[in-house]
């Protein structure tokens, strides 16, 4: 019996260890900068919750639309740079940041979503300060298109378009998804505990956040599912019900064969075609 207390206490002090680990992620370089492109770029800086920001501000001539760019889990501004530099290209003005405890931002702790959503919001107040008078709109990939989405239920009308990249509908299932992206269903069921134990560590019921309530109080803004039907992080049934729980237009569409946040990346004529039409849709 002594052997299987020790195998168990080795166990939860491992779940614990994990779930410390998520919520501290480790930091990824910037790999890639619209600068590096021809494209004008400035450095930035606003604060959420009394923690420094950090972006690049990349102005458009004459524009009439501002887009604030939310990247995803253990990533950093660069990852939607790319979407960045199209946008600005098509007369858009940009604001792509890194969220808390992320690339060059302040602050310890990731929530996942949660507080990051104050992010979000703050960055949007500072891209209305930079460019008053403009639509504004909201791209988010994985972790930071469920923090538009909770800032957009928190705050109606934040937003005048969203788009939602690979999102997940509940927070713990991407909790569980993440170990099942990681390492297949058996490392998903090994740490499944998590979900529970990182909790208390994070100061917020993770069982209790959910993206599709969000929607649904966001009010009628346009929203854009972007989603790979294979994907086993988010699962396609999380953006299904993400969808239904839209109140304005709304539109979804699949990545045949792609995984958690790949269309955009393996399909990227088809991600651009969609967005832009989107947004041509509602005059963005």
């Amino acid at each position: 019996m002594i052997w299987l207390a020790g195998i168990l206490g080795f166990y939860v002090l491992g779940m614990v260890a994990i779930a410390w680990f998520s919520l501290h992620p480790i930091r990824i370089p910037v790999f890639f900068a619209p600068a590096s492109v021809d494209i004008p770029q400035e450095d930035v800086e606003f604060e959420s919750d009394g923690i420094r920001l950090r972006g690049w501000w990349l102005p458009a001539p004459e524009a009439r639309s501002t887009m604030v760019l939310a990247h995803g889990y253990l990533m950093n501004r660069s990852e939607l740079s790319p979407v960045a530099v199209l946008l600005q290209r098509r007369g858009v003005n940009c604001l792509i940041f890194d969220f808390r405890a992320h690339g060059k931002s302040r602050g310890r702790k990731s929530t996942l979503g949660l507080l990051e959503a104050h992010d979000v919001k703050a960055a949007v107040a500072f891209a209305r300060q930079k460019a008053p008078g403009t639509k504004i709109g909201l791209i988010g990939s994985s972790m930071g298109a469920a923090a538009s989405a909770l800032a957009c239920g928190a705050d109606p009308g934040l937003a005048d378009v969203l788009v939602l990249d690979s999102a997940y509908g509940r927070m713990s299932s991407a909790i569980i998804g993440w170990w099942r992206f990681l390492g297949g269903p058996t490392l998903a069921a090994i740490l499944t505990p998590t979900a529970v134990i990182a909790a208390p560590l994070a100061g917020f019921n993770p069982f209790k956040v959910d993206v599709s309530e969000a929607i649904a109080k966001a009010g009628p803004v346009p929203i854009l599912i972007l989603h790979g039907d294979r994907d086993n992080l988010a699962l396609p049934a999380e953006a299904e019900r993400n969808l239904a729980a839209c109140a304005g237009p709304k539109e979804i569409v699949w990545f045949a064969g792609m995984g958690h946040s790949e269309g955009r990346w393996e399909q990227p004529e088809k991600y651009r075609d969609a967005l832009f039409a989107f947004l041509d849709r509602h005059d963005f």
